[in-house]
């Protein structure tokens, strides 16, 4: 492993650029990649959760039932 003695010469080195971490330069596509994510994790969400509120719709559940004690409430 090569140690750097001195930042400064380091840094300003051609083969460097300023570059101190693996990766310089993918931030926007990381960025675009988690943006991407999110939204669909948000439409995924939403389609589970509609898919349950219409399985609870069809089975018609009255206002008091939960006091009957009703199974799968």
């Amino acid at each position: 492993m090569a140690t750097v003695t001195n930042w400064i010469d380091h840094l300003s080195a051609k083969e460097v650029a300023g570059a101190v971490y693996p990766g310089v330069g993918s931030e926007g596509i990381l960025v675009l990649i988690a943006f991407v994510l999110w939204i669909g994790w948000h439409v995924i969400q939403a389609m589970q959760e509609s898919s349950k509120l219409e399985k609870l719709a069809r089975k018609r559940h009255g206002p008091n039932d939960h006091k009957s004690n009703i199974a799968e409430w």
